[in-house]
């Protein structure tokens, strides 16, 4: 049983499927990203249209053979592909988000480590042990050389 997705137009013998999506909804990015873990299985060409993309899907192998006896029509993947969409949309978006936090522990990692020249503006206490309380940390960095 497959799904039917009405931004999905197949060629006649259903070999070929061309997904139609709004660049408002997925990121070129996050679709290039889905795409590219299927790679095993799936020919992809991705093309920029307006405010659309348009995605040429086959499969790579469209006969059975002994290492793959059975194979996946292509109307099978859709909902793979489609659920491989937001899954990278999702993770673009949260990428996004999260830049500052990343950047933060690890420009506080460097700091601590004594490896930059200039600290980073802004401040770096953690609030954990702002209060004079020693930390049970199992290591701590330190600029202090061995003697």
């Amino acid at each position: 049983m497959s799904i039917e997705f009405e931004c999905v137009e197949f060629d006649d013998q259903r070999s070929v499927a061309t997904i139609s999506i709004d660049k408002k909804v997925y990121s070129k990015s996050a679709v290039l990203r889905a795409c590219y873990w299927f790679g095993k299985d799936l020919y992809f060409h991705v093309e920029e249209s307006g405010d659309s993309l348009r995605i040429r899907v086959a499969l790579r192998v469209a006969s059975p053979t002994l290492n793959q006896p059975r194979i996946k029509k292509l109307d099978e993947w859709m909902p793979e592909i489609f659920d491989a969409f937001v899954d990278s949309q999702l993770r673009v978006e949260i990428q996004a988000e999260t830049a500052g936090v990343r950047e933060l522990i690890i420009a506080k990692a460097f700091a601590e480590s004594g490896v930059l020249e200039d600290p980073p503006p802004g401040t770096f206490a953690d609030p954990v042990t702002l209060g004079n309380v020693e930390s049970k940390r199992l290591i701590k960095i330190t600029n202090k050389q061995p003697e």
